[in-house]
């Protein structure tokens, strides 16, 4: 308890540091488990940069764990998974972050989980499903599928659909995180056409990218999109 209590506090110090990954790198020596313990507590975080590099950090650790010994990081997953489950008891905040960070770091884990991540953020045609009425913890979803789409947008393409409800959503972030998502998805009439319905949308929204909390103009992403879809 006591290591796990001091390394919580050196990640909390370091992470919202500039050189946050390479300090990251002297624990890459330590069993992963031992730091992805402290790592899950500061999803929690109250500090927004803190909360979203410890998903980052999470996300690098269950990779190399999945190069180690690749059924322990979908035992990662699948607490992931367990923590966005009603009978778990637990909100889930940070856990689809997590597993969409974990997602793009790891190509093999993103071939076994993609769908089920996606399937947080759609409702079903028929049965239960996954999809998460808690709209906060969908936003996450609606990250993780983006920064999934930046490495292997293949695999994110069942989702397109739900980026492309995205851009017509009243709240600004959630249109933002639809056009990070197609940035990423390839060419389409449907989809150029949505994104060029933003182009004017001077709405001014927090991300996390790139490893920084920035602000945004909804029309510069729009733009961004648009010049890849084109491209």
């Amino acid at each position: 308890m006591a290591y796990f209590k001091s390394m919580k506090q050196d990640f909390s110090a370091f992470l919202l540091q500039d050189d946050w990954r390479e300090r990251l790198g002297h624990y890459f020596d330590l069993p992963p488990r031992k730091t992805l313990g402290p790592l899950f507590s500061l999803l929690l975080a109250p500090e927004p940069l803190l909360k979203w590099r410890a998903v980052s950090a999470f996300g690098e650790i269950v990779a190399r764990l999945a190069e180690q010994d690749l059924e322990s990081a979908r035992v990662v997953m699948r607490r992931l998974m367990w923590n966005l489950n009603e009978e778990s008891g637990a909100i889930g905040w940070g856990a689809p972050e997590s597993m969409g960070e974990s997602l793009a770091r790891c190509p093999r884990l993103a071939v076994e989980f993609n769908r089920i991540l996606i399937s947080y953020a759609q409702e079903p045609t028929s049965g239960d499903g996954n999809y998460l009425d808690h709209e906060p913890l969908r936003r996450g979803v609606y990250w993780g599928m983006a920064r999934l789409a930046e490495k292997q947008p293949d695999l994110v393409q069942q989702g397109r659909s739900t980026f492309l409800e995205l851009l017509k959503d009243e709240d600004a972030e959630k249109r933002a995180l639809g056009l990070w998502g197609l940035c990423s998805m390839g060419a389409g009439y449907e989809t150029a056409s949505a994104v060029r319905s933003l182009i004017e949308d001077k709405s001014v929204v927090v991300l996390y990218r790139d490893d920084q909390l920035r602000e945004y103009l909804v029309s510069d992403l729009a733009r961004e999109a648009l010049a890849k879809i084109v491209a």
